[in-house]
């Protein structure tokens, strides 16, 4: 027990405890709570007032979304029923070229119409807008097939008859935001109104670009990666871009009217198959530009059209075979990699087919030179002939398709080549060859052809090529 000094039991017995005063307390609570009350009324106040607009905003923007649906129901409905009035009071431009456009396109439509091909559903697909701007993606169906068709609309403030929203010239501004997709060696750059191309397409350039170098032998020093840019833009085009040579430029179908029953039409995906065999042709050949006429020429767009259809359909499987299908199915499916190798600028068929076959030409034997599918190098002469024919300064390239060392081929070449008749005959149509070779040793070509005369398709007509120079040369 400790021992307690007077001050401190004087300092235990002063000491008091501090407490506030029950009122005072009260009051602060009240005031605490009454501020309290004031900001959750205010916050209330500020969120109904935000509610509200938000509301009428949103009420603003339906009445814009259905004034917008309504106009186009009037548009179509005009289309139905053949209301050239109706109709182009919803068209409005300061271009008369436009509204002059337009009542080309009500024709076109009616004449669709009477021949039973249209279905006008006015199904509308997408609907998008951007301040003053509309963007309507619509439904129609013509010989069975479904199609989307992309109509632009501005809201006219001016009130009036030509007030509100109508349809004017395509924005190809107006495509909606940027997107890019990444797929291994292929790259792809699209706008929203392109996702589901963009989307479809993607995979399959990415499977082209890796099997694509291994069919013409270039896995060794294999191209870049390719860089795919869909676009809003006319003319419509498929086509590598001049500013990038690894670029390949492809013309959003909705820019005219785009197929709805698959995302990368069998067309579309054909001619872009095309563009990239082409520019892997080119590549593994060095990237020689040969004279157009030339068998050089000629044998680099055949294996291009092979390359094409391996990629789309499958080795083997192209529903229009021609030489290098023929070519595999005799030497191996090394045969396009050989082409290519010995393909220089002033090639000809001999010395190009001799590293595949091991045989010049003129020494194979009519069996084996027959079983060769010959119609596409004839067909591809038949319109250079006449291409040539319509080039002023193509004189020169044309005789040089000839036999000119046959008094009768070189005469009828002469008369042709000053005859304008000739020059305005259609194409004749190859349909098949046969290969002979008589006692002097020559070899020759027997095509038949049809369509030979103006305006009937079912005339028929036989044109000789003999094998001289190293190529086929016409002997009649």
């Amino acid at each position: 027990m400790g021992i307690k000094l007077d001050w401190q039991v004087e300092s235990e017995e002063t000491h008091v405890t501090a407490t506030e005063d029950p009122t005072a307390r009260r009051r602060r609570h009240r005031a605490r709570y009454r501020a309290l009350a004031l900001v959750i009324a205010l916050a209330a106040v500020v969120g109904i007032v935000i509610a509200a607009l938000a509301w009428r905003l949103d009420r603003v923007d339906n009445q814009y979304r259905q004034d917008l649906l309504d106009t186009v129901e009037i548009e179509i409905t005009a289309l139905r029923l053949g209301d050239y009035a109706n109709f182009m009071a919803v068209q409005r431009s300061a271009s008369d070229a436009f509204l002059l456009e337009q009542g080309r396109v009500f024709e076109d439509y009616q004449e669709l119409k009477r021949a039973g091909r249209v279905n006008l559903t006015g199904g509308v697909i997408d609907v998008v807008i951007d301040e003053l701007r509309g963007r309507v993606v619509i439904e129609e169906i013509i010989d069975g097939v479904p199609y989307h068709v992309v109509w632009f609309y501005w809201y006219y403030e001016d009130g009036g008859d030509q007030g509100g929203w109508r349809r004017v010239p395509d924005d190809l501004t107006f495509w909606g935001e940027e997107h890019e997709i990444d797929k291994g060696p292929a790259r792809i750059s699209y706008r929203d109104l392109d996702r589901a191309l963009a989307d479809a397409l993607a995979p399959r350039l990415a499977d082209w670009w890796t099997r694509g170098p291994a069919l013409v032998g270039a896995t060794l020093n294999p191209p870049p990666p390719v860089q795919v840019e869909i676009v809003a833009e006319r003319p419509a085009a498929v086509e590598w871009a001049a500013y990038a040579p690894w670029t390949l430029r492809i013309t959003s179908p909705l820019v005219d009217r785009a197929r709805a029953d698959a995302a990368l039409p069998p067309g579309l995906e054909y001619t872009i198959a095309e563009q990239v065999a082409a520019r892997l042709v080119s590549y593994a050949a060095g990237e020689i530009q040969p004279v157009g006429y030339s068998d050089a020429a000629w044998l680099q767009t055949e294996i291009t059209r092979w390359l094409a259809g391996a990629l789309v359909y499958g080795e083997g499987a192209s529903p229009a075979p021609g030489l290098t299908d023929s070519l595999i199915a005799a030497y191996g499916g090394s045969a396009p990699v050989t082409l290519l190798a010995g393909l220089g600028l002033d090639s000809t068929l001999d010395s190009v087919l001799q590293t595949v076959t091991g045989v010049p030409l003129p020494l194979m034997s009519v069996e084996v030179l027959g079983a060769l599918d010959w119609r596409g190098f004839f067909q591809w002469r038949l319109e250079r002939e006449f291409a040539l024919l319509a080039d002023s300064a193509g004189g020169g390239a044309f005789l040089a398709l000839y036999d000119m060392e046959t008094v009768y081929a070189s005469n009828e070449a002469t008369v042709r080549l000053e005859d304008p008749a000739y020059a305005a005959r259609p194409v004749p149509q190859v349909n098949a060859v046969r290969i002979t070779r008589d006692e002097a040793s020559q070899t020759y070509a027997y095509v038949d052809v049809s369509g030979v005369e103006p305006g009937n398709a079912a005339s028929l007509d036989v044109i000789i090529w003999r094998l001289a120079g190293g190529s086929w040369r016409r002997s009649n």
